[in-house]
């Protein structure tokens, strides 16, 4: 019977190590604090699985965005939503009603949910009337973190 392995990863998102918890204090890439737990319920953050029957070379981690006990989101996932309210309310051209409508939405576009699709109908329907930097930054903070669908259906 297999197991997961304990995971560290950074605030911002980069993993440490999927195989070991408290891996180290601090990220390589960012020095941003690490953790190993839900920051909400302290629940392990899974890592790799791991069978001991089976040996597995070159495995394919996907860093969690929520975690797998209380569903909260992990401080990476909030980072990203925050960042890109942050970036549309920079933006002129879009209505203060339309920028609700798309901070809402971009929730579910990080997670595969029945929402998702329309969250994809909102942000196609009114980011196009964002001026191109926003529009810009909202696809480069997005594209390493929605789904390939998402992607597809978004930016083609």
């Amino acid at each position: 019977m297999g197991y997961y392995r304990g995971a560290t990863i950074c605030l911002n998102g980069h993993v440490v190590s999927n195989w070991d918890k408290n891996y180290q204090k601090h990220c390589k890439e960012c020095g941003s604090q690490t953790i190993s737990s839900c920051t909400n319920c302290d629940a392990a953050i899974e890592g790799e699985y791991h069978e001991p029957s089976i040996m597995v070379i070159g495995g394919t981690y996907q860093r969690p965005s929520h975690c797998q006990e209380c569903g909260h989101a992990y401080p990476w996932t909030e980072r990203v939503i925050n960042n890109a309210v942050e970036l549309l309310s920079l933006d002129e051209n879009i209505s203060e009603e339309h920028k609700l409508i798309i901070k809402n939405a971009f929730p579910d576009l990080m997670v595969e949910t029945p929402a998702t699709p329309v969250a994809v109908a909102k942000y196609k329907t009114y980011v196009p009337k964002a001026a191109e930097t926003v529009q810009n930054g909202l696809k480069n903070i997005f594209v390493d973190v929605v789904s390939e669908a998402v992607k597809k259906s978004i930016w083609g």
